[in-house]
């Protein structure tokens, strides 16, 4: 299938797929700051990326639907490897909104796969082509080894040092309601 963009862009892919279930609603349509965190992700990839994506299924967005079922993050960005093949990715959850722009950079920096130290994503896969040839070796493995932990050890992606990288999932209401309390 030959691609859509050019070999040399950065496609930003937010992965926006999940059920939500911990949080009882649809995560990316939270209300952050004026806006929802879909709509807030985005934004965040597009002055650095060529490209974004959703990767799910969200009205309004430039979406790739997870194919195969629901196969969690590692699912989306296969997903997105089919349609891109061989694109370089730089992928965000939905559920962290407190990801900058001056963190995604550094990962961009790097000529080999990356992420921070502190946690799996976001993270960078310059290599598209090796990238889904690794989601094709985890997917053969039991479902239970299936992470982007796993994905990172099969790519050797570099940890880069996470300090002052402070952005953490919000998966829960609590959770949810601790980081607007908080201003951020």
């Amino acid at each position: 299938m030959p691609s859509e963009q050019p070999e040399n862009t950065v496609l930003g892919v937010v992965l926006a797929g999940g059920l939500s279930r911990r949080m009882g609603r649809d995560k990316a349509m939270l209300d952050y700051h004026g806006k929802t965190l879909l709509r807030h992700q985005v934004d965040v990839l597009t002055p650095l990326c060529g490209r974004v994506l959703v990767s799910g299924e969200h009205a309004g967005f430039d979406c790739v639907p997870d194919e195969g079922g629901r196969r969690g993050p590692l699912g989306g960005i296969h997903a997105v490897c089919r349609r891109f093949p061989g694109m370089a990715m730089l992928v965000i959850p939905v559920d962290m909104p407190q990801v900058t722009p001056m963190a995604l950079a550094e990962l961009l920096e790097r000529r080999g796969p990356c992420h921070f130290d502190s946690q799996p994503l976001p993270a960078f896969f310059p290599d598209g082509g090796l990238l889904a040839h690794a989601l094709q070796g985890i997917f053969g493995q039991p479902e239970a080894g299936r992470s982007i932990r796993r994905l990172h050890a099969a790519l050797a992606s570099q940890a880069l040092d996470g300090t002052g990288f402070d952005a953490l999932n919000v998966n829960t209401p609590e959770q949810w309601t601790a980081l607007m309390q908080s201003g951020n």
